[in-house]
């Protein structure tokens, strides 16, 4: 991989054929604090901010500019305080990533709490933080009304719409067949019906104790393009001047175009790769031929195969920066809002990017188990790890092809083709297909691009305790999530007395045989 595309993230550098992640050579962080790890760049997190901030305001001088980085792309919480710290607004989702996000200085006011279903004691507790409210379902405005009338406050509130988007034919990225954007859109769950919208704006107008103060779209990351973009926001714009018209000239004070803009080198791939072919209608049968001509001709032909479709992989290539998101989104709004007459003097624009704000900024460190080489029946090579795709659950549902890099063998010949898989007892394939050096047990390997919604994703399969976050900051690093233990893994199991004083039961002495006992650290 050339350094270049390695040093897209201005936080990572190549030294003396070493990776280091601002001053700090990644195989050091993991000599001091183990493997595997997930790491954070501040200095990335603070300029990816920035970038969006300034690039978004460059394109909309016609009122304030906030960004509302998605929560649930990364819980950590001194990252969350980071952002705070930069004037950061949030979009969160669950009454969890609420109380998360309040916890780290932000201002509410910048808060948008979207999801579908919110219960009532979520609502009360939204309207007495007076954070924004992102309505989703057709009852909510009444609920909204009741909770701040109880309160005698105000709950300022706006309508997630799914606009129609005819205009966005090629294939969505979050499919494994080739679905259309226009429709992979209006399958997704969340979003106010478009039969809908209407009659809630007027019942939210008409309530005492809300006030309408903008609308919100949220299509998410179907293609990294900015084609994709430019028909996005050309289609909210129509909507929204649509619904300024039915609500007799109302104007929004706040427009959020949502997040889903891509990370530089963007590990999101479609599902359907290439060497699904070999289970294709057309792979399928032929692979099936191929058996009657023999063990040898089928091993042989297989071989080449895998050598074509799975061995070789073009480099994918750099995703648009934050300046071209932002110039098409910004660009289109207000060209087309313009065109249909709507006045943007003071109109607040938000943009909650997860992804791409995040991304980039994250690494994930493992060291090298067991490198297994096959010759026969056909040639296959496995750098086996000592992390696992379920600690990368998000990754591993979009595909994701990261970028691997033998951190202290930056500049050496890539002369092993080899699967980088996990050490869980399912497949396991963390980067297929892979071009590396001759790595050995104990070398460590880098998984670029993992710092949105994979820590956030982690399980527990296998019961594998889940791995420390990490932050650096110029030639420091420090612990800011901890490790877990075995005894983590377990702590919300409860046995039964009757099962734990139970005959059968066994551990060390029967006072401990209802509770795990703690690993050996």
């Amino acid at each position: 991989m050339s350094r270049e595309r390695i040093e897209r993230s201005g936080c990572l550098s190549v030294r003396n054929g070493r990776l280091f992640v601002e001053d700090i050579a990644a195989s050091d962080i993991v000599e001091r604090f183990g493997s595997p790890l997930f790491v954070l760049s501040e200095a990335q997190l603070r300029s990816n901010f920035r970038r969006y901030r300034d690039a978004l305001q460059r394109g909309w001088p016609d009122g304030p500019v906030d960004i509302l980085p998605a929560f649930k792309a990364n819980l950590s919480l001194a990252a969350r305080r980071v952002l705070s710290e930069e004037g950061a607004g949030a979009d969160v989702y669950s009454p969890g990533e609420l109380a998360g996000v309040l916890r780290t200085g932000v201002d509410p006011e910048r808060v948008s709490v979207n999801g579908g279903g919110k219960e009532f004691e979520h609502l009360r507790c939204c309207v007495e933080a007076g954070v924004r409210i992102t309505v989703e379902d057709i009852d909510e405005v009444d609920l909204i009304e009741q909770a701040a009338a109880k309160l005698g406050k105000t709950a300022r509130i706006r309508l997630r719409v799914k606009p129609p988007v005819p205009g966005l034919w090629k294939p969505t990225d979050f499919a494994r067949s080739f679905i259309p954007i226009d429709l992979g859109f209006q399958v997704y769950k969340s979003g106010l019906p478009l039969d809908n919208v209407v009659d809630v704006g007027r019942r939210a107008l008409a309530h005492p104790h809300v006030e309408l103060v903008g609308l919100h779209l949220h299509a998410g990351r179907h293609s990294a393009s900015l084609w994709y973009w430019e028909g996005l926001m050309r289609h909210y714009a129509g909507l929204i001047a649509d619904l300024c018209q039915a609500w007799n000239g109302w104007r929004p004070q706040e427009i959020d175009v949502g997040g889903g803009m891509a990370a530089p080198r963007d590990p999101h791939s479609r599902m359907l790769e290439r060497g699904d072919f070999l289970g294709s209608v057309v792979g399928y049968p032929l692979l099936a031929g191929l058996r009657l001509l023999g063990e040898k001709t089928y091993h042989a032909t297989l071989s080449r195969l895998l050598g074509a479709l799975l061995h070789e992989h073009p480099t994918r290539p750099i995703a648009p920066s934050i300046e071209d998101y932002a110039a098409t989104i910004t660009s289109t709004l207000r060209r087309e809002l313009g065109a249909r007459g709507i006045s943007l003097s003071g109109v607040r624009l938000q943009a909650e990017p997860g992804r791409g704000l995040y991304g980039d900024a994250g690494l994930h460190l493992t060291r090298v188990k067991v490198v297994k080489r096959q010759r026969q029946p056909v040639p296959l090579n496995w750098v086996l790890t000592d992390t696992t795709e379920f600690f990368m659950m998000c990754g591993t549902l979009e595909a994701n092809r990261y970028d691997v890099i033998a951190v202290d063998m930056v500049d050496a010949p890539a002369t092993l083709q080899a699967e980088v898989v996990g050490h869980s007892c399912g497949p396991d394939r963390l980067a297929p297909s892979q071009h590396l050096p001759e790595v050995e047990p104990a070398d460590v390997l880098a998984l670029l691009d993992t710092g949105a919604y994979q820590d956030a994703s982690a399980s527990n399969f296998n019961a594998i305790p889940r791995p420390a976050t990490v932050l650096v900051c110029g030639a420091n690093a420090e612990i800011v999530k901890t490790a877990e233990t075995v005894d983590d893994v377990f702590a919300r199991d409860v046995i039964p007395e009757r099962l734990a004083t139970s005959p059968h039961a066994s551990g060390p002495d029967d006072s401990d045989a209802a509770e795990p006992q703690r690993a050996a650290s």
